[in-house]
C-alpha cells in the first residue's frame, strides 16, 4: 500500500492527484501576498527549528495547502502546529459550492498521519480546532477524540489515534501505487 495524496475538484468532482513536499521560503511567502491567505505563513511561531513545514501543490505547481507539523512528547504524538488551505478553496473564506478543490484538510491530517508513522509515533496526531464549526466537522466526519487543552482556556484540542487515525490515513492508500 502506498500514500497517494489527492483533493477533489469542485468542478468536476474528480479526484486530483497532487504532491506534498516541503515547503520552500517563496511557498511561505507567497501567504502574504494576494491572494492573501489567513494567515502569514511566515511568521515566527512557524518559523520554530522544530516544525517542518510542507505544501501542496497540484501537478501545474498551483499551491493549494500548507501544513506545520512538530513531533512531541518524546515521539509520542505529532502536532499539527497549522494546517490551511488556499484562499480558493478554504472552507472558511468561500462556500463549499465556490471552492476550486475540497479535500484539502483531510489530506493534510492524513499526511499528518504518515509523519507521526515515518517518525516512529505509530500513527498518532494532536491538532487544535481554530473554531467550533472545525471542531464540529473533526468529531462528526473524523470522529476526533477531544482532549484537554495545553492552557486553560486554549482552543479544542483533538486526537486521532489508533482505528480513527488508520481511517482517515487508508483513504489515501491505494495497492500498487507508485
Amino acid at each position: 500500500m502506498v500514500f497517494t495524496p489527492y483533493v477533489v475538484s469542485s468542478l468536476t468532482g474528480e479526484r486530483v492527484s497532487v504532491f506534498v513536499l516541503p515547503a520552500t521560503q517563496d511557498d511561505l511567502d507567497a501567504t502574504v501576498r494576494e491572494p492573501k491567505w489567513q494567515t502569514a505563513w511566515n511568521a515566527a511561531y512557524l518559523a520554530d527549528a522544530s516544525v517542518e513545514r510542507f505544501v501542496v501543490k497540484v501537478p501545474d505547481g498551483e499551491r493549494i495547502g500548507l501544513g506545520a507539523y512538530q513531533i512531541r512528547g518524546n515521539k509520542a504524538y505529532v502536532y499539527i502546529v497549522y494546517a490551511e488551505s488556499a484562499p480558493h478553496s478554504n472552507p472558511t473564506m468561500k462556500p463549499r459550492e465556490d471552492r476550486k478543490y475540497y479535500g484539502i484538510g483531510a489530506l493534510l491530517l492524513a499526511f499528518g498521519i504518515k509523519y507521526s508513522i515515518d517518525h516512529g509515533c505509530r500513527g498518532d496526531i494532536v491538532f487544535e480546532a481554530k473554531t467550533d464549526r472545525l471542531a464540529e466537522h473533526y468529531e462528526k466526519d473524523f470522529h476526533a477524540i477531544r482532549i484537554p487543552s495545553e492552557h486553560p482556556g486554549g482552543p479544542k484540542r483533538y486526537m486521532l489515534v489508533d482505528e480513527v487515525a488508520w481511517a482517515v490515513f487508508s483513504r489515501f492508500l491505494e495497492e500498487g501505487a507508485e
